[in-house]
């Protein structure tokens, strides 16, 4: 299952698909994700260590996927090698969007968790979005339940003048960063972030403390950022 669920994956790389999600046998279904503490944590830490509970299934399809796409993963600004982990049971979201304000374009991923492996229902813990006035531009994202209870991700945006990569963590205690051209962003402040590529390679950027959970339908949390003064601001500024 986790092989051809890693194949959707890396075509969806290509293909903007939607979202991917992973669902695994658990050790511990009982236990609720949100309980995390640092004891727990400790605990969990451990339990990787341990080779009687690591999923020696899901490491072989991991070193079988790994064989037959290193090239994809090797691609990423982290290579994905295969490792063990203790059981678990994870489902894990990337969706690409794009937001287009006159002739802006905006190009982004929404990265989160579903609230149990069972549900439909998306937790955003990160929206990275990238200036690009170009419907084109190449937007490749991999999400990774293998950190679990961490949530990881990384990718990258190819722009006209310009390359982003990203990584991204979060931790079940509620610290989460992301690091994107070594500018690190501590989202505690603001889970939504908004970069603008500059034509000497520099770049600028917002963080906003909003994200897709404060609103019903996607399209809402989208004409808040476009409302936003901050970033219709920058819009004027990357206009003259």
């Amino acid at each position: 299952m986790t092989q051809k669920i890693l194949i959707t994956i890396l075509f969806g790389l290509f293909l903007s698909s939607c979202e991917e999600k992973e669902k695994l046998n658990s050790l511990d279904k009982n236990s609720e994700v949100n309980e995390w503490n640092i004891e727990k944590l400790s605990i969990r830490a451990n339990e990787h260590l341990d080779s009687t509970k690591w999923d020696l299934v899901l490491l072989s399809q991991d070193i079988e996927t790994y064989n037959t796409y290193s090239e994809i993963f090797q691609s990423y600004p982290l290579n994905k090698s295969p490792f063990p982990v203790a059981e678990y049971d994870y489902a894990v979201s990337s969706i690409p969007f794009s937001i287009a304000i006159d002739t802006a374009v905006f190009k982004g991923v929404r990265i989160g968790e579903y609230e149990t492996p069972e549900s439909e229902k998306i937790i955003d813990k990160l929206t990275l979005m990238i200036l690009t006035n170009d419907k084109d531009a190449v937007e490749n994202t991999m999400v990774d339940s293998r950190n679990y209870p961490y949530l990881t991700a990384q990718g990258m945006f190819k722009v006209s003048n310009n390359e982003f990569d990203w990584v991204f963590s979060a931790s079940p205690d509620g610290f989460s960063t992301l690091l994107i051209n070594m500018k690190l962003f501590d989202l505690r402040f603001g889970e939504t972030i908004i970069i603008y590529p500059q034509t000497d390679k520099s770049f600028l950027y917002e963080q906003i403390k909003d994200s897709p959970n404060n609103y019903k339908d996607f399209e809402d949390f989208q004409q808040s950022i476009i409302a936003n003064p901050k970033v219709k601001k920058r819009l004027i500024a990357q206009r003259t």
